[in-house]
């Protein structure tokens, strides 16, 4: 993995220490992390509110935090080596992950112009009108997308160029960007967890009477105002994860596909692409891993 800094230099090897880039099903959905050994030129290029850019796919990120820490196995001279840790966001989404001086209240309006009004500066493909939106000052407006996303049954992806909304049930109608005969997965199951984390929801009305979502299973129960049955069955509607695939380095393939896995279909809801350059005394090591989840209806 090469990341180019904001001056345009290209980050040398040996001072890139780790890297791994996420990607979700997520109001911001990438996200960077990197470590970087700490040198005259990185210190005064690596700053908050610079930009990063990982070079083979062109994906920009804005640096939102840098840690210094002196943990390092390494000496130069009498002094331990440093090593400066990156966080950074996808940088057309990265302001809606930053508290509002103003509100922004939106009513009929589409996903891509609530972006637009949170500061977010990025396409929206197959864009969705949202009945109400509201972003109070000083609140954060991706939980408020998040917000809305679940009452839509519906989650946002990226291919570094647009973002893409999508209905969670459309995920699966896609081809498979991967088919895997064998199953060599980690496997998770646990409807225990299940019920405690995706609850069902009901509300009242125009005549004060109550609706529901769906309650085929116990689970816990919340109260949404103001809102329709087809919201509330929304609402419950979720991935719920199932597998962990650790594969080879596919920087290609990224949260809103769908992987085949001896016939059966699951969402990638989560993919992180590492790349650890073994400087430390480790092994140098470039792979992938996929948390992969099936719809809960």
């Amino acid at each position: 993995m090469q990341l180019i800094l904001s001056s345009g230099t290209v980050l040398r090897g040996d001072l890139l220490l780790s890297a791994c880039l996420h990607s979700d099903l997520a109001p911001v959905p990438m996200t960077l992390e990197a470590v970087v050994r700490a040198t005259d030129a990185t210190v005064s290029e690596l700053k908050q509110g610079k930009r990063i850019r990982v070079a083979s796919e062109g994906y920009v990120f804005r640096i939102i935090q840098i840690k210094r820490s002196t943990v390092s196995a390494n000496v130069q001279g009498n002094d331990q080596m440093a090593a400066l840790h990156v966080v950074a966001l996808f940088e057309p989404c990265h302001q809606i992950a930053f508290r509002r001086k103003t509100a922004v209240i939106k009513e009929g309006a589409t996903l891509g112009s609530i972006y637009g009004a949170c500061g977010a500066r990025v396409k929206i493909n197959a864009d969705y009108p949202i009945a109400r939106f509201a972003c109070y000052a000083g609140s954060v407006p991706s939980y408020e997308v998040a917000k809305v996303l679940q009452e839509e049954g519906g989650a946002i992806y990226t291919d570094g160029r647009e973002v893409t909304f999508i209905r969670l049930q459309d995920i699966f109608k896609q081809e498979p960007i991967l088919i895997l005969e064998q199953d060599t997965t980690e496997n998770i199951d646990s409807g225990f967890m299940e019920r405690h984390e995706v609850p069902s929801f009901f509300s009242t009305d125009a005549f004060g009477t109550f609706v529901y979502g769906n309650r085929s299973k116990v689970r816990a129960i919340g109260y949404q105002p103001r809102t329709d049955t087809r919201m509330l069955w929304n609402m419950t509607r979720a991935l719920i994860q199932k597998k962990i695939l650790k594969s080879d380095y596919l920087p290609t393939v990224n949260a809103g596909k769908v992987i085949r896995i001896e016939r059966v279909s699951y969402a990638i809801i989560t993919a992180a692409h590492a790349f650890e350059s073994g400087s430390d005394g480790g092994d140098s090591r470039l792979y992938s891993k996929f948390w992969l989840g099936i719809l809960e209806e």
